[in-house]
Order: C-alpha cells, then sequence, then structure tokens
C-alpha cells in the first residue's frame, strides 16, 4: 500500500462536515484496499443525546466511517470521484469506542459484480478491535454515497 495517499482523498468524498468521518486516508491502494482514521474529541454534536454523562459512539457511524473509506477505495481507481450506494451492511460491534479516541478503520474491496462492490472491513480503537464485517457499495454514476 502506498504510504503517501495524497491529501486530496477525502475530497473526492461527497461528505462534508459534519457527516464525513474519515479525518485522513494513512494508506491505500486504489481499488484494493486502505486505511484510514477518524479523530473522535468527545465535543461532535451527536455525543450531547448518545449517552449524556456517558459518550458511546454510535456503532452505525462506525458503520457509515467504514463505507466512506470503502467508497475511497473502491470508487476512484480512474483518478475521477466516483459516487455510490450504501446497499447492505453486516457489520459487529466488538467493543464499545469512548471519547476521546481514534478509531482505525480498513476496507478490502474482495469482490466485483456488475456495479456492486463488496468490502471486508473493520476498525481498531487502541490496539482493539471494535468492529469487523462486509458492506457493498453500488457504484453510482451520477448519485451521492
Amino acid at each position: 500500500m502506498s504510504n503517501s495517499p495524497g491529501p486530496d482523498l477525502l475530497a473526492r468524498l461527497p461528505h462534508q462536515a459534519p457527516f464525513r468521518f474519515v479525518s485522513r486516508v494513512t494508506s491505500i491502494k486504489l481499488g484494493e484496499e486502505g486505511t484510514g482514521e477518524w479523530d473522535i474529541t468527545g465535543n461532535e454534536d451527536f455525543f450531547r443525546g448518545h449517552f449524556p454523562g456517558v459518550p458511546v459512539l454510535p456503532g452505525v457511524l462506525i458503520g457509515e466511517a467504514l463505507a466512506q473509506l470503502a467508497g475511497i477505495v473502491g470508487l476512484h481507481t480512474d483518478g475521477k470521484a466516483g459516487s455510490g450506494r450504501l446497499v447492505q451492511v453486516d457489520v459487529r460491534f466488538d467493543k464499545p469506542v469512548f471519547p476521546p479516541a481514534v478509531v482505525v478503520l480498513h476496507a478490502t474491496l474482495t469482490r466485483e459484480i456488475g456495479i456492486l462492490k463488496r468490502f471486508d472491513v473493520s476498525a481498531e480503537c487502541a490496539g482493539e478491535r471494535v468492529a469487523r464485517g462486509v458492506l457493498t457499495l453500488a457504484e453510482l454514476e451520477g448519485g451521492g454515497v
């Protein structure tokens, strides 16, 4: 994998703050696999309600962060910003994540069938796996992930 992924990879995502959950791409081999990180400060707005006094990172947002990284890996192989739609998620959450934290994200493209791209994904925090699973994106010509 490349150790210098380039700063423009995040700009290829259609997602913007506050719904962009990949802080940086740390390594990538476009069309194959990638690793990224999501910095969690504890000041994110969703922690006000999840849960007051005991903030826990919502698992569904870890799944979204993994899908965003997968989109960078698998939908941007020709140098252009591709777009897609999340069509299937099967992610298990092994441990809760409490802020502040850095969530390390991994996505590996395992199969392509037409416009569908399947990824093995996982997330770690402080050296421990917090999520793992499979997700599928459908590549679109003019839509958003």
